[in-house]
């Protein structure tokens, strides 16, 4: 009896709340991600590839703004997923603002843009 009562009151992984949030179109809870921590970001951007909703393409490339690699390329990930041509040109214009030095972020957002272009 004891187990079941504790399983209803199991504290929910970083992972689920993030999927909780995007079930429910709750945006604005996944919004203070976007200034959280980087476990946070990484979740809400796995999260969001769930939802081909527009309000999570749009944080999804506010995402693409971080300054962590790792949660730049867990938004593209769920881009792929989730973003659709129209979505390219504002990754294009993301990816003139980021330096030379972080190139492999560069590739990124460029092999996100083709996977998005040549969608049908």
């Amino acid at each position: 009896m004891k187990e079941g009562i504790g399983m209803l009151f199991k504290k929910k992984t970083l992972d689920e709340k993030m999927e909780k949030y995007v079930k429910h179109h709750d945006w604005y809870a996944i919004q203070e991600e976007i200034t959280g921590s980087k476990e946070g970001k990484i979740a809400a951007a796995k999260a969001l590839g769930a939802s081909d909703d527009q309000s999570s393409v749009d944080l999804l490339l506010r995402f693409v703004d971080d300054a962590d690699d790792d949660v730049v390329f867990a938004a593209c990930e769920s881009l792929r997923k989730v973003g659709s041509e129209h979505d390219t040109a504002d990754l294009l214009a993301r990816m003139q603002k980021i330096p030379e030095d972080r190139q492999a972020i560069r590739d990124e957002i460029g092999k996100t843009v083709q996977e998005l272009h040549h969608r049908p």
